[in-house]
């Protein structure tokens, strides 16, 4: 693997020395996300292996190419998993576009995000530097944690070659409740479960039923489940999957499909917008024609952001708009990491 290595070292190089762009790749599942960007393409899917697993340990370091099946197979293999329930999108998903996207799944609020469970990094800098940040356990005290700032930062800051992400114990048991409810009855049930000790990992309203998964303890579920009073779901792991991996009908339209991260209690009005809301009420799931700076204005009055999954916005942002001292941040981070504006460009914002 240290020709590899070698290789994008020397492609790097040539691309400083022209001034050329560069697009970075792995399985290409996710290419529909971020701003459109042109370059010489860095492909990184040969560069994959799981280097090391200690499931005692609770860690596992990968190849950025490894595929999320392999790393997810391994690990049931020893009834483990990844916490943040990443979506694999289709068989080609990547470990190494997992955390240059940062999205997480159902189970997200309840077990933490993809920042949370990422230990360390190994990486290439736009000056073609190999830097290691962070390690394989959770204690830090290195300063400034870059390894997690890698993560959804799109390929923007540097090329993923290896990382470090602590996993968990798959539940000793789960179970999916339903009830049929109306959007305002649902947000205020979502809220109510979520401010008591229910051992609640994934929760949805569809526009129709809200869907409540509990995990743990078998007892103590079943405890939980007759407290909760909703009907039993036996397709419940399949509701989920595919939720997490985008494949419910709602994500399959011509229309614009947003994502609102906003707060609990947000209770945002979506009017005629088909929807799906989730993570307790804290991610709405939006398919609709209105334009962007209206999305955006939405998410910032309710002391949210806004992004675009999956659509077209003809040029305009697809991200939530950064103030100014924020995006005076990213230029100086993009100047520290990559100076000569190369790795990624305009896959986040026009100027980065």
């Amino acid at each position: 693997m240290k020709e590899k290595i070698n290789a994008i070292q020397d492609q790097l190089v040539d691309a400083i020395a022209q001034r050329s762009p560069l697009k970075i790749t792995g399985g290409d599942s996710k290419s529909f996300l971020g701003r459109e960007t042109i370059g010489s393409v860095v492909n990184m899917s040969t560069y994959s292996g799981i280097i090391s697993y200690e499931p005692t340990e609770l860690y596992i370091t990968a190849r950025a190419g490894t595929l999320l099946s392999e790393i997810n197979q391994v690990l049931a293999e020893h009834r483990q998993m990844l916490a943040f329930e990443p979506p694999q999108i289709n068989d080609k998903t990547t470990i190494g576009g997992v955390i240059a996207t940062g999205l997480s799944g159902p189970r997200r609020p309840y077990s933490g995000s993809v920042r949370d469970h990422v230990l360390g990094i190994r990486c290439i800098n736009g000056l073609g530097k190999d830097m290691t940040f962070g390690g394989q356990v959770m204690k830090n005290v290195a300063g400034y944690d870059l390894s997690r700032l890698m993560t959804g930062a799109f390929g923007t800051l540097g090329i993923i070659l290896e990382i470090s992400l602590s996993v968990m114990p798959q539940p000793a048991f789960e179970m999916t409740c339903r009830r049929q409810l109306s959007a305002s009855v649902a947000l205020a049930k979502m809220l109510e479960l979520s401010r008591q000790a229910m051992p609640i990992s994934a929760s949805c309203y569809d526009g129709n039923e809200l869907f409540i998964r509990l995990s743990g303890n078998k007892k103590v579920v079943k405890e939980t489940s007759t407290i909760i009073a909703f009907d039993d779901y036996e397709q419940g792991p399949a509701f989920w999957n595919h939720l997490r991996d985008y494949k419910m009908p709602f994500f399959n339209s011509d229309t614009n499909i947003w994502r609102l991260s906003v707060p609990v209690t947000a209770n945002l009005h979506c009017g005629q917008d088909p929807f799906i809301i989730e993570w307790g009420g804290s991610l709405y799931w939006l398919n609709s024609k209105r334009p962007a700076r209206e999305m955006f204005n939405i998410a910032h009055k309710m002391g949210g952001s806004a992004m675009l999954l999956h659509g077209n916005v003809e040029g305009q942002d697809v991200f939530h708009p950064l103030t100014d001292a924020m995006l005076s941040l990213h230029k100086r981070l993009k100047n520290a990491f990559d100076p000569h504006g190369i790795l990624n460009p305009g896959k986040l914002y026009a100027t980065l």
